[in-house]
């Protein structure tokens, strides 16, 4: 590309105009946007052995598009469905073309497919506020003089998001193929487009060929599809000019209301500061519109919001996505960070509205940001009572002292974890195997997996089976079955692995993880380096499972359940895998340690002795459990996912410190800024950091006088005489750590609303 701006235009283009295209739940090709709702894909990839046209070959297809400018994200309940109504028209593989078995060919074949759509896509709501519509790919006549440059192909190999490959060495194959390596393609990538440095679509991905990738030239497919009896579809997509973005002002028209990106910041603003503080689980919030919403959290509350009409309330979507990321990274802390990036982002609206520049409100408002997070960091102190946070996160006093306790036998760093019980009351801390993996989910499988949390992206497998793999070769078909018994047993599998996934073909991970075969297994890469197979060793130790390595002994072909381990319960996030349990020999796990611990008084250099260090650690990792009862099952699932919370936070804590809660940490960080006066970006950033203060002040019914001194004054603590201080004389305190990264959240929210506009 010719700049780092042309790569991020190509980018956003591609995000509106590809999709992944399903069958019965699973992937089978890409397709991308050639006109109003309508869409070019691989012939192969509908059917086309069903008929030529109609809607047979296309029946139970969907094309699924991402529901906004969210580079990243791709939950599976957010993304735009349209179903694929008819097959318009078509052209079979050739006969020399990767194509599967058994399908029909003709010589002359161009292995494409021209379909209708149910609906064109909506148009995409960016941070900013903007409406950018979909727009689509002009699949012109003209020839490409294939070879003049690289090419960019965006495509859907078996995963929920969207890839970017560079294809280079481009060739022409004949008249009628164009061949080129350095694309990653897998199984799903079928029908993705490639197109130029300058945006222009000149070819359509359809496969692998004696080692190179091959696409067929987008100007002879529009060629034959001209000459068919729907050409002028295509011909009027062609003549008809690309719909333009749409300003904020324009959504307001359509919308009504004051549908602005700092109004709709707000809105959502204030249904979060509703809910800040320690409090039973239930809220009534104000909602898009102002309407009441019955809610218990962060995640209702984005719910709520992004199912309303997005022109209606433009600018919320930097907000949700801080709750999420805060969520999804801490397990604590989501309110806070949104409801600092709503008030940032909805004072950066007002002050653009008066005048100032986004360019400039960016520099002063990073500038301020980053000198409020050294004060807040100054201000941490170490913890020695993790209960005070505990009680700032939850409003059960049991549940704050029993995790409390949790928390200090887990220690800092530990494995602490809160199972729904099957009593009316906390039960004691127990004490079982656990350890905490360095690896999360490889790349490229889906996320989608059965136990996956959509808005964190964790998935929680109850006992599944664990497969233990290096990277072996061989014939995968034991595997294949080894996955279909399980399917049919309704067993999840595990699979850690230390093999890189960029390229599975060679490895028995294909065997495992192509998504047409069912749901995929959950895969977790290992971080490998030289210790990789003393990684998988403890590993197997631990679950009971047999590393398969080029040293095990073990044929591929012959493996079955005896290769499987087994573990209680296994929670896999982006970045790490917490595993609890095992079917382990623990005679054979204790030996295994006293070794290692001899061997580590004899080791002769430091990189035996820090390999040996760890491997002691990972046998005799302890995992805290903490069983939490209630009445009935929804009061259990609401107050185990509150001693979750609580737990994050106390060990949080303990590994970073605390700061004073009740927002007044915040507070004493703002009074490290200048006023604000002639210059936007502090006056931002002052008024954001005194949101959380204010909204629980206003919570606490504080005099409306005592939060004005208390904010003009900057630290509470030199008004200690005043009477309305005693609501907060018990205040709790907040972990350091999820403070930081709720200020560094909101950062980056407001970062990326500032830079979008």
């Amino acid at each position: 590309m010719h700049s780092t701006h042309d790569v991020r235009a190509r980018i956003a283009e591609a995000e509106s105009r590809v999709a992944r295209l399903e069958r019965g739940g699973s992937q089978v090709a890409t397709g991308f946007l050639v006109g109003p709702a309508l869409l070019f894909t691989a012939g192969h990839a509908v059917r086309l052995s069903l008929g030529a046209s109609g809607v047979g070959p296309v029946a139970g297809m969907v094309a699924v598009f991402p529901p906004h400018h969210d580079p990243g994200h791709a939950a599976a309940q957010d993304a735009v469905r349209i179903p694929l109504t008819e097959l318009l028209d078509s052209s079979p593989p050739a006969p020399d073309d990767p194509v599967p078995l058994g399908m029909k060919t003709a010589e002359d074949g161009l292995d494409f497919a021209f379909v209708r759509l149910a609906a064109h896509p909506p148009d995409l709501v960016e941070p900013n506020g903007l409406l950018r519509p979909r727009g689509y790919y002009k699949p012109f006549e003209e020839d490409h003089a294939f070879g003049s440059g690289p090419l960019a192909l965006f495509h859907y190999p078996l995963r929920l998001l969207l890839d970017y490959s560079k294809a280079e060495k481009v060739l022409r194959s004949g008249e009628c193929r164009v061949r080129y390596r350095g694309a990653n393609t897998l199984d799903g990538s079928s029908g993705g487009p490639l197109v130029t440095e300058d945006g222009l679509l000149v070819a359509m991905h359809h496969g692998h060929h004696n080692g190179m990738n091959q696409g067929i030239p987008t100007s002879l497919i529009a060629s034959r599809v001209l000459a068919g009896p729907h050409g002028e579809l295509l011909r009027d997509a062609l003549a008809s000019p690309l719909p333009r973005v749409r300003a904020p002002e324009d959504a307001v028209r359509r919308g009504g209301g004051d549908a602005t990106p700092g109004g709709g910041a707000r809105a959502i603003g204030a249904a979060m500061s509703a809910l800040l503080g320690s409090r039973p689980p239930g809220a009534t919030v104000p909602g898009p519109g102002g309407r009441p919403l019955r809610v218990t959290g962060a995640r209702q509350v984005a719910e709520c919001f992004r199912t309303a009409d997005p022109r209606a309330v433009p600018g919320i979507e930097p907000v949700v996505e801080a709750a999420r990321a805060m969520d999804a990274a801490s397990g604590d802390g989501a309110l806070t960070a949104a409801v600092l990036a709503a008030a940032l982002i909805g004072e950066a609206a007002d002050q653009h509205a008066t005048g100032g520049g986004f360019r400039e409100l960016l520099r002063e408002s990073v500038e301020a940001l980053n000198r409020a997070r050294a004060a807040l960091a100054d201000q941490a102190t170490p913890c020695s009572r993790p209960d005070a946070v505990a009680r700032g996160v939850t409003a059960d006093p049991e549940v704050a002292e029993a995790v409390s306790a949790a928390a200090l036998l887990a220690g800092p760093y530990g494995v602490l974890i809160c199972e729904p019980g099957v009593t009316r009351s906390i039960e004691k801390p127990t004490v079982r195997q656990g350890l905490r993996v360095p690896g999360g989910r490889a790349f490229p499988y889906a996320a989608d997996a059965p136990g996956t949390d959509a808005w964190t992206g964790r998935t929680r497998l109850v006992k599944p089976y664990v497969l233990l793999l290096d990277s072996v070769t061989g014939e995968g078909e034991a595997f294949h079955r080894l996955r279909d018994h399980l399917a049919a047993e309704g067993s999840p599998l595990l699979v850690l692995t230390t093999t890189d996934g960029c390229d599975p073909r060679g490895g028995l991970l294909r065997a495992l993880c192509d998504p047409a075969d069912g749901p995929v297994p959950t895969v977790v890469r290992v971080p490998a380096g030289r210790q990789g197979h003393q990684r998988l060793r403890s590993l197997a130790l631990l679950t009971g499972a047999t590393a398969l390595t080029e040293s095990s002994g073990v044929l591929p072909g012959t493996a079955w359940f005896d290769v499987l381990g087994r573990v209680d319960l296994a929670v896999v996030s982006a970045s790490q895998t917490v595993l609890v349990g095992g079917g382990h020999d623990p005679r054979m796990l204790n030996r295994w340690t006293a070794s290692a611990r001899a061997l580590l008084d004899l080791a002769a250099s430091d990189d035996e002795r820090s390999a040996l260090q760890e491997q002691v650690s990972w046998l005799t990792s302890r995992a805290v459990c903490l069983a939490v009862g209630a009445d009935t099952e929804a009061a259990i699932a609401a107050r185990t996912e509150s001693a979750e919370r609580a737990a994050h936070a106390a060990q949080a804590a303990l590994r970073c410190g605390t700061v004073p809660g009740g927002g007044l940490a915040l507070l004493r960080a703002r009074a490290a800024l200048p006023d604000g006066a002639g210059n936007p970006g502090t006056h931002v950033v002052r008024t954001a950091l005194a949101a959380p203060f204010r909204a629980l002040a206003s919570t606490a019914e504080l005099a409306p006088d005592d939060v004005e001194r208390w904010c003009a004054v900057g630290d509470p603590d030199v008004l200690d005489r005043e009477p309305s201080t005693d609501l907060f004389a018990d205040r709790s305190e907040d972990a350091a750590e999820t403070v930081l990264l709720a200020l560094d959240t909101a950062k980056a929210a407001l970062i990326a609303f500032l830079a979008g506009s």
